[in-house]
């Protein structure tokens, strides 16, 4: 489910004139650029919206500007990007501010700012209260985008904050005057903003960023501070919470506007009650890092970053076994993918001797969503199941098997007598009187936990007849593939030996 997010914050529009370079100007020792493309894109605020977009984000703005031919363009990309425009503010008064980027060969050559204040008058902040007081109520996040061009005075700060009650406000801020930012949920300073903030040159490194800025959060009155820390990553901290998220070694094309991105990713995933604060961190950090690697001020879409995290599972499948005391870490891992809004999938057998039917069993699962978990008995589970003599396979080797098919995302080794539930009338209720005799050996504790959104059974079942199904929510059987079992692999192995 998308968030509603309000942004309110000083837009601007970003030019970029590309050329190519190759002379000398007779007239000066500056180059000469052959212009052969101009293109324009929402900066400032209005790129922290776009990317909001991107990521699946339904978006509100309040934002000043000129009623100019600038402030005609960048009205027009807002509703190209399909954000509510209801709660803009234009004025002859004001001129739209434009930054045009000269860049030469890949290379950016020149700025050239026009303009560069939204002065408000008295009445324009008073209209920008009333938009306030109309726009929070219908929103899920709150944004402020301030770049320090008028926009987000302390007034409309304070309002913003005392408006939204306990809802969470998401604060990019400028300058050195944060107290007009105390009450907010979240600040995301980039580690020159903060040193900035506090007078200091704090270096960049864990120990230094906790030392100095460990309980800066506090001090502003604000619950969390997400410092980004550019090759270094990002770390977010409060009174109660210390987390260093490494950066990630994407090549650097382009860092403008990668502070909006990590915002607008932030503000796209994180609960209103901000339980998921640090998964929604860790995604905010991917984005950061696949938006450098993009010309000018781009955006992020919610399937690169899919994609990203699919990669990255890939890269390192040893990480994808948890033992039967890694539950805490599947917790979390579930909470990131749901943060990231996948589909997840659960499946669970013994696995003892993989064959055919447990491959298509699999795949059909990983078709059904966008990640597989599938939890293995774990060795004494599999002979109170099938007797002494089994399993034949370990369960870190029958773990280390299914962590190699590329369909599975992560195996988990579960045994129900070390977590043992005691189950409640409701749940019983939804159980027939078959599942209430077997749900002892099933993996209830840990369905409970990941409570997928379908779990996947091979066979002909009935949902009630499965008792970890209760967790799930739908079943999916798919059909067995006919002679195909572990228990007939063995049958024939020994049969072979005996001839």
């Amino acid at each position: 489910m998308s968030n509603k997010v309000l942004i309110i914050g000083d837009a601007m529009l970003d030019t970029y004139i590309y050329g190519k370079v190759g002379r000398i100007s007779p007239e000066a020792p500056v180059p000469v650029i052959e212009s052969f493309k101009i293109m324009q894109c929402l900066g400032g605020a209005g790129n922290v919206a776009r990317n909001a977009v991107a990521l699946g984000s339904e978006v509100s703005v309040i934002f000043t500007f000129g009623m100019d031919q600038d402030g005609d363009s960048l009205h027009e990309m807002l509703k190209e990007w399909g954000i509510n425009c209801q709660y803009l503010l234009r004025s002859y008064s004001l001129k739209t501010i434009n930054k045009t980027r000269v860049v030469g060969n890949d290379q950016q050559i020149a700025r050239i700012d026009y303009n560069d204040l939204y002065s408000l008058t008295t009445e324009m902040e008073e209209n920008i209260v009333r938009f306030l007081e109309e726009a929070i109520p219908k929103n899920d996040i709150i944004i402020i985008s301030d770049y320090g061009k008028g926009t987000c005075s302390k007034l409309v700060c304070n309002k913003v904050i005392e408006l939204s009650g306990r809802k969470p406000v998401i604060v990019d801020p400028k300058g050195s005057n944060w107290e007009k930012y105390r009450g907010a949920s979240v600040i995301t300073p980039n580690l020159k903003e903060a040193n900035t903030f506090s007078s200091k040159e704090v270096k960049n490194n864990s120990e230094a960023v906790e030392k100095e800025y460990g309980n800066l959060a506090e001090r502003i009155g604000i619950k969390y501070l997400l410092l980004t820390r550019s090759e270094e990553g990002m770390s977010l901290l409060s009174s109660r919470l210390t987390y260093h998220i490494s950066a990630y070694s994407h090549e650097v094309y382009d860092v403008s506007g990668a502070g909006d991105t990590v915002v607008a990713a932030l503000a796209s995933y994180v609960h209103s009650g901000l339980e998921n604060i640090i998964e929604a961190a860790r995604i905010a950090n991917i984005a950061a890092g696949l938006v450098v690697a993009k010309p000018g001020t781009a955006v992020v879409t919610k399937d690169e970053i899919q994609q990203q995290m699919a990669l990255d599972d890939f890269r390192r499948p040893e990480s994808k076994i948890y033992s039967l005391n890694d539950y805490d870490k599947v917790k979390k891992l579930v909470s990131f993918w749901r943060t990231a809004g996948n589909k997840i999938v659960t499946a669970n057998g013994c696995f003892d001797i993989l064959h055919r039917g447990h491959i298509k069993l699999l795949r059909e699962a990983k078709s059904l969503g966008d990640k597989l978990i599938v939890a293995i008995n774990s060795d004494a589970s599999v002979k109170r199941l099938k007797g002494e003599e089994r399993p034949v396979n370990s369960e870190m080797d029958r773990a280390y098997v299914i962590s190699s098919i590329d369909a599975v995302d992560a195996v988990i080794i579960f045994d129900p007598f070390e977590m043992p539930v005691v189950l409640d009338e409701q749940e019983l209720s939804l159980m027939s009187e078959k599942a209430k005799k077997t749900y002892s050996e099933a993996p209830m504790a840990l369905m409970k936990m990941i409570m997928p959104d379908v779990h996947i059974k091979g066979g002909d079942y009935k949902k009630e007849d499965i008792p970890e199904a209760i967790y799930a929510e739908c079943l999916a059987i798919v059909r067995t593939e006919e002679g195909y079992s572990t228990t007939n692999v063995i049958n024939k192995m020994c049969s072979v030996k005996e001839q």
